[in-house]
């Protein structure tokens, strides 16, 4: 893509649409078009952030564009995904629940080899906790050896659905059907991070997973696994959009000493076996964007990773390949559990 004329095509508007485009002003690009079907979220958009939007992709012309941000619910994501493979557009797409589109990644990425035309284009799932400061911080004393090598850990991330988004009806949105559950999208969501930070890939799972509050809705609302790492680490994590207080509680156990990271205390413990001493690291709190809970760096600096890798300035540090294996586990728990 030419550094004298970025331009980004956002499809979808909602809150996630609407972030990608603060991210990209973070970043210095102005150039953005957003697509969506709601008259209501492109006046809106509009409105807060000064772009122009179409209703309709038959209302944008190819030139008008050199890069797609696909922010919509995760059973859209293959549409768009082929889309702007069709295009021939680099394209980033928001944490899904289904491997559509996949198969069309792979064979876009082959076609070098198999004779085919070579697209030369960027193609980035999101990883954004992978650039949360805790999360990072945690990953330098894992890599430093403080702890020695992990064995285990434990790890439980549940937020009460209805305060997912407070301004609407949790009913009427993605996350609370079948298909698109929120439990579902936050299990690989969460092996991203906490696969790099041991290190491996899931070989094992199995668990619980089903619905046993009484949320108005048909997803599941928690998870209970256990997984067994290639490298023999073995981890338990829970997942639940039951719990009325948020959590990310996470406990790695290493040979030498114990980590530990609660996230809204904004704390990282860290406990050596040797001198029986417990090390607290303060963790900035970042800034978030009003009504949300998370900071808006790590999703800033996901946007700017993926800004780096279509400028050509560095790869962008997570595949469909590792995605697509994170998704196998999910289904590999839906299916009675395994081997990956």
């Amino acid at each position: 893509m030419p550094e004298n004329k970025p331009a980004f095509l956002q499809i979808g508007l909602g809150s996630m649409g609407k972030r990608r485009i603060r991210n990209l002003f973070a970043n210095g690009e102005k150039n953005i078009i957003g697509f969506d079907l709601s008259p209501e979220r492109r006046k809106e958009a509009e409105e807060e952030y000064g772009i122009k939007t179409i209703d309709g992709l038959n209302k944008i012309s190819d030139e008008a564009f050199d890069s797609v941000i696909i922010s919509t619910p995760p059973n859209k994501h293959g549409d768009f995904i082929r889309w702007a493979i069709g295009k021939k557009k680099h394209f980033f797409v928001e944490v899904t629940t289904s491997d559509d589109g996949y198969e069309n990644v792979f064979s876009a990425e082959g076609r070098p080899a198999s004779g085919g035309e070579n697209l030369n284009i960027v193609m980035a799932p999101s990883c954004t906790y992978r650039f949360f400061l805790p999360i990072k911080m945690m990953k330098e004393v894992i890599d430093s050896g403080k702890i020695g090598r992990i064995l285990s850990f434990q790890h439980h991330m549940g937020q009460y659905l209805p305060d997912w988004h407070p301004w609407e009806d949790y009913r009427n949105v993605y996350f609370s059907k079948k298909e698109t559950g929120a439990c579902r999208e936050m299990l690989p969501y969460e092996l991203i991070w906490l696969n790099w930070l041991t290190g491996s890939q899931v070989g094992k799972i199995s668990g619980y997973i089903g619905k046993i509050s009484d949320l108005d809705m048909e997803a599941d609302d928690l998870i209970a696994a256990n997984l067994q790492y290639a490298n023999k680490v073995v981890g338990n994590i829970m997942i639940d959009v039951i719990s009325r207080k948020p959590f990310r509680t996470t406990r790695i156990l290493g040979s030498e000493g114990v980590l530990e990271w609660e996230w809204l205390d904004h704390i990282i413990k860290i406990y050596d076996a040797k001198s029986k001493i417990t090390e607290t690291i303060d963790v900035p709190k970042g800034n978030p964007h009003t009504g949300y809970i998370n900071a808006e760096e790590m999703y800033n600096d996901e946007i700017k990773a993926f800004l780096e890798a279509i400028y050509g300035r560095a790869p962008y540090p997570y595949t469909f390949e590792e995605d697509l294996r994170n998704l196998k586990t999910l289904y590999k728990l839906e299916s009675g559990g395994g081997e990956i």
